[in-house]
Order: C-alpha cells, then sequence, then structure tokens
C-alpha cells in the first residue's frame, strides 16, 4: 500500500558517489562544473557520456526527519497535528494509550523530541480491522521499527533529468526547478551543522517542509498529464490510429457506429494505397511512386508495375 525508497540501500546498491556539499553549480564565474556541487562530473561523470543519465548521489541532511512520502499521507489522513509537534507551534505529550494529546507544559516540543520519544507513539485505530487506515498504520509502524520512518539523506537524481541551460547572448544561467531545491537543502543542511537545541528544531523542520515540496514537484512531474510517463510512454500512439470524441447521432441504428472518413482514411491507409496500386487504372501512377509504396507498405509487398 504504502511504497517508498530505502535511501541508504539504494545508494549501497548503485554504488553511488558523493556527498554533494556546495550548493554551487559552477566554480566561480566559470562555467566548470563545481567537483562537489550538483552537476559535478567527478560525481556524475563526463557531461555529455551516458553515466549522467544513471549516475546518482546523495545530500547529508545533518538532521532527522520523517521521510517525505509516509510524512504526506501521515499529515493529510493519520495525523493531522504532526505539523504542529514538528514545528513546535504546540506543545503535546502521549497520554496512556500513547496517543498526542496537546498540553502547555508536555515534553513533545519540535522535532529532536518526537524522534526520542517516537517509541511512545501509538496511531489511533479504527474499531474495524480491516480498515484503510489501519492497514495505512500498520505499515508506518512497521516502518518505525525497520528504521525506515526517518531519513538522514536525500538521493539526487541524474544531471540530465534536471538541466542547466546557459544563454550565449547573455550567459544567465536557466536551471530547473529541482536544482533550485536541491540547493536550498544544501545550504540549509551546511546551517544545521553550526547550530542546537530550540534553533536546530526550528532548520530541522524546515528541511521537512523541503523535502515535501521537493517530494510534490516530482509527484507532479511523473503523474500530471505533462508528466514523463503519460508524455513519453502513454502518450504515444499506435500507427495508422485515430482519436476522436464521441457524439450521438439520431440517423444511426442500436448497435451502429459511424467513423468519420477522414479517419477511416487513415486507419485503413495502408490498405488504401495498396488498392489503389494494383487497380486497373493504376497504368496511369508514375514507377517513381511504386517504389515509394513498397518503401512504406514494407519489401515483403510485391507490386507488379504496369
Amino acid at each position: 500500500m504504502i511504497k517508498i525508497l530505502n535511501v541508504n540501500k539504494t545508494l549501497r546498491d548503485r554504488k553511488a558517489k558523493g556527498p554533494i556539499t556546495s550548493s554551487q553549480l559552477f566554480l566561480g564565474k566559470s562555467y566548470s562544473y563545481h567537483p562537489q556541487g550538483l552537476l559535478s562530473e567527478d560525481i556524475f561523470g563526463i557531461y555529455g557520456s551516458p553515466e549522467r543519465r544513471i549516475n546518482i548521489s546523495w545530500i547529508n541532511l545533518n538532521c532527522r526527519i520523517i521521510h517525505p512520502v509516509i510524512f504526506d499521507i501521515l499529515s493529510k489522513r493519520i495525523e493531522r497535528k504532526i505539523v504542529q509537534v514538528l514545528s513546535g507551534e504546540k506543545s503535546f505529550r502521549f497520554d496512556e494509550s500513547g496517543a498526542l494529546i496537546e498540553d502547555e507544559d508536555g515534553e513533545i516540543v519540535g522535532i529532536t523530541s518526537f524522534i526520542n520519544n517516537i517509541d511512545k507513539w501509538k496511531m489511533r485505530k479504527s474499531d474495524d480491522i480491516d480498515t484503510d487506515r489501519n492497514k495505512i498504520i500498520r505499515v508506518i509502524e512497521k516502518f518505525i521499527k525497520s528504521g525506515e520512518f526517518f531519513i538522514d539523506k536525500l538521493i539526487v537524481v541524474p544531471p540530465d533529468y534536471r538541466p542547466v541551460q546557459i544563454k550565449e547572448e547573455t550567459g544567465e544561467v536557466m536551471s530547473d526547478e529541482l536544482n533550485n531545491l536541491y540547493q536550498k537543502i544544501i545550504m540549509l543542511s551546511n546551517q544545521l551543522t553550526h547550530v542546537s537545541g530550540a534553533l536546530f528544531d526550528i532548520l530541522s523542520y524546515r528541511m521537512q517542509m523541503n523535502l515535501r515540496d521537493l517530494n510534490e514537484l516530482v509527484r507532479q512531474r511523473v503523474s500530471k498529464k505533462s508528466g514523463i510517463i503519460r508524455r513519453l510512454m502513454l502518450g504515444n500512439r499506435v500507427d495508422f490510429s485515430a482519436r476522436t470524441v464521441i457524439t450521438p447521432n439520431p440517423n444511426l441504428e442500436l448497435g451502429t457506429t459511424g467513423i468519420p472518413f477522414r479517419i477511416i482514411c487513415q486507419i485503413f491507409e495502408p490498405y488504401i494505397i495498396y488498392g489503389l496500386t494494383n487497380s486497373p487504372n493504376s497504368k496511369n501512377i508514375p514507377g517513381e511512386f511504386y517504389e515509394e509504396v513498397k518503401k512504406f507498405l514494407g519489401k515483403e509487398t510485391e507490386l507488379e508495375i504496369v
């Protein structure tokens, strides 16, 4: 029901190089890729090579946050108070049943205290064991026990899927929105190494929100009408097919479908051409046309040139 990417296992299996530590794309004012940056040739491979479509890397977050996929489900379907808990906006405690209860003197204030008390947390389940809510909670509980509930690294996708363009006239750098989010995360992770206490919790919550935005951007690129799957895979049509709108026609009998003449010609184009070139009137067709017809219909089709 809930599938998440195991970050450490994925990085290990892919033998990823990294981490990425610099938010700079280029070295100084040059257009040479920064060796520790998001476009690094040391990490992702030489520019123009196939490796730049395959190699991944990672960013050390320097804090622990809830996996963005789990956080999205938690905040929308299971525990809406989780945002207030992590932000430190209000104080909470766990009651005897393990439920989160708002309390001015509660010990749960911010993400650090939530992580330290995660074992006490029991999400409220429905009376019916087989409800979707209960199924989701059981999966989340497994993630907590396995250590996959929190992450401290972020996978960085290959550069070819987040391109950077440079305008020749002005030298202006046009960067993919995904790079912009990665840069924000890197700068924030560097800040987290120099703070502690309440400020650390505030920046950790900001990191949680940045990864939420990143997760939403990736989902839009994959799932929307203009996304990768529909645009590059499902958007392709079969040869000699057509697409049209279904409309009623009172002149048609029941069980009968009318197809526009133009679409009929499009669907049966190979048959029409074959019929024309083998008809009694084919003697009026230039010989050069037959050669093109052979290429169009396939070499296995032998036409007798009159």
